[in-house]
């Protein structure tokens, strides 16, 4: 648990699961397992005084870190509505390729649109729904990758993710995209003597949500999730971790 009041939880969220049930997910979503679990009368749960547990956004499966819900009904639509209406900020951090040559900071704001076939949003000037974000390089390494910084105030699914990839910088393990795979040991320790060279150095998405602010109670509040173990030893291998 990343903190809790008498009207919402924030949890730490793992890849795999999403915060809520998606067309596009296949996999458990927390908003049903933390319902019924807490109907069941698990005592953690019922410890918190939720009436009910609902997702203030949706982050997809892959993503991992801040997830925050809200404990009744009156609070879920007033932090959905500031989620919706711009006032939150979220950050978030994520490993790609160095590839073409990009500004250090920018903004992407290109709309977005559902794939009509693929789980995935594209680009579309004429259909696609309003989005934007920050971009800011924080390091990069002499192995070709880098390490970014992305920050909205108001996100679609995949949104980091697709504006990474319009511009060229798709996030490490995000093959939907057009991300790289993980490097392997040997391709990182080519003079290496292990019996794991041709392991993946990282499983799954080097992407993870680390902030969340929002306006609750009169009060601007902040959640921060460390990054990851799997993640941290990814910029170590990759020479991101100075």
């Amino acid at each position: 648990m990343l903190g809790s009041s008498d009207d919402w939880l924030a949890l730490e969220k793992t890849a795999q699961v999403g915060t809520r049930a998606h067309p596009w997910d296949a996999t458990p979503d927390l908003d049903t397992g933390l319902n019924r679990q807490l109907e069941t009368g698990k005592p953690e749960l019922q410890r918190t005084g939720a009436d009910l547990f609902g997702s203030v956004y949706y982050l997809d499966p892959e993503l991992t870190g801040v997830a925050l819900f809200a404990k009744n009904r009156e609070a879920l639509t007033d932090l959905r509505n500031r989620f919706g209406s711009g006032e939150c900020r979220f950050t978030f951090r994520f490993v790609a390729g160095l590839g073409e040559k990009t500004a250090a900071e920018f903004r992407a704001d290109a709309p977005l649109l559902p794939h009509r076939v693929k789980a995935k949003m594209i680009p579309s000037t004429a259909k696609g729904k309003k989005s934007f974000t920050l971009f800011r390089k924080l390091d990069e390494s002499s192995e070709g990758w880098a390490l970014w910084e992305a920050e909205t105030g108001f996100f679609r699914p995949h949104q980091v993710r697709a504006h990474a990839a319009t511009h060229g910088m798709p996030v490490l393990g995000d093959t939907l995209y057009g991300g790289p795979l993980s490097p392997t040991v040997r391709e990182l320790q080519p003079r290496a003597r292990r019996s794991d060279l041709d392991t993946p150095v990282f499983e799954g998405l080097a992407i993870h949500l680390t902030r969340v602010e929002f306006p609750a109670g009169g009060t601007d509040l902040r959640l921060e999730s460390a990054l990851p173990k799997p993640f941290t030893l990814l910029l170590r291998w990759l020479g991101l971790d100075d």
